[in-house]
């Protein structure tokens, strides 16, 4: 992935890219982000999005103010820092921490088509170091998300409206979501038949009525109980019967806030044959019993 860097001559540009679109922040409004209560902790400074940036080349001898996050949709790049050079392919992302020399730019032959976005705030530091691999500086590989694209366009075009505080706000708020799509939480996929967990996920938000044992799950996707469980782990943080009830009370929540259901006919819909059993679980996952629930709702 890395080699030291080998120094070569690339091509500045003079002018933009064909559809660009970028937002600067002024130094008026971020110093009314770096005060203001909802934003101070993680505020966008900078933002664009550069499609077949041919030439694109960037150096800063002392590193920038902010950290930076570029993230290639098409073509490809390349980065330097800590005197290392690496690749940077579609669907990758990258972090350039503040304070540290640094350069990037696109392939000559092939050239990136990238969004970026300088952030700081409080918070910044702890938001690069969660987004950064243990590779440490490399490229990190993220799904293609249209939510993830369109998060950044609302973002632009609020941030865009920067005289409107309210407008500064949603696009910095929006920012946190941006930044967490990122990381390797979302793991479904179209073919249900190389993502097992979202097969089990999807067979029990359709089967909430239902007991499923470990070994029916299991058995549904052609795994050990102990293969399952353990991926599931791995992949949810949930072992997949604690999942299947969490599911089942955070429906039994919505019934009970939008219907007039009785509390034991909730749980019977859920598959609960004792609604006191239906309550104690209830109450160990939400911290209250079904009718406190209910009472607080109204």
């Amino acid at each position: 992935m890395d080699i030291i860097a080998i120094p070569e001559t690339t091509p500045k540009i003079k002018e933009g890219f064909q559809g660009q679109r970028s937002c600067i922040l002024p130094q008026t409004k971020r110093k009314q982000c770096a005060s203001h209560v909802f934003c101070k902790k993680l505020f966008i400074t900078d933002m664009g999005y550069y499609p077949n940036a041919a030439f694109h080349n960037r150096k800063r001898v002392h590193g920038c103010n902010q950290h930076i996050l570029i993230y290639c949709t098409k073509g490809e790049g390349w980065f330097i820092i800590n005197s290392k050079r690496y690749i940077v392919k579609p669907n990758y992302y990258f972090i350039l921490p503040k304070g540290i020399m640094h350069e990037y730019g696109a392939d000559i032959k092939t050239p990136w088509s990238i969004y970026w976005v300088h952030f700081t705030g409080d918070t910044a530091d702890y938001y690069t170091r969660y987004l950064q691999t243990k590779e440490g500086y490399a490229p990190s590989i993220a799904a293609p998300s249209p939510t993830r694209i369109m998060l950044f366009d609302e973002m632009l075009q609020h941030l865009e409206l920067m005289n409107n505080t309210d407008n500064l706000i949603y696009a910095n708020s929006s920012l946190y979501a941006f930044l967490a799509s990122f990381k390797r939480v979302h793991f479904k996929t179209e073919n249900k038949n190389e993502n097992p967990i979202q097969e089990i996920i999807d067979l029990m938000k359709n089967n909430l009525d239902k007991n499923f044992t470990l070994e029916e799950l299991a058995k549904h996707v052609h795994m050990s109980p102990s293969h399952l469980s353990t991926l599931f782990r791995e992949k949810t943080k949930y072992s997949p019967i604690n999942l299947f009830t969490s599911l089942k009370i955070q429906k039994a929540g919505q019934l009970l806030m939008d219907s007039d259901q009785k509390i034991k006919t909730i749980a019977h819909t859920l598959g609960y044959i004792d609604p006191y059993h239906f309550s104690r679980v209830f109450k160990n996952t939400m911290g209250v019993s079904p009718k406190n629930f209910k009472e607080r709702a109204k």
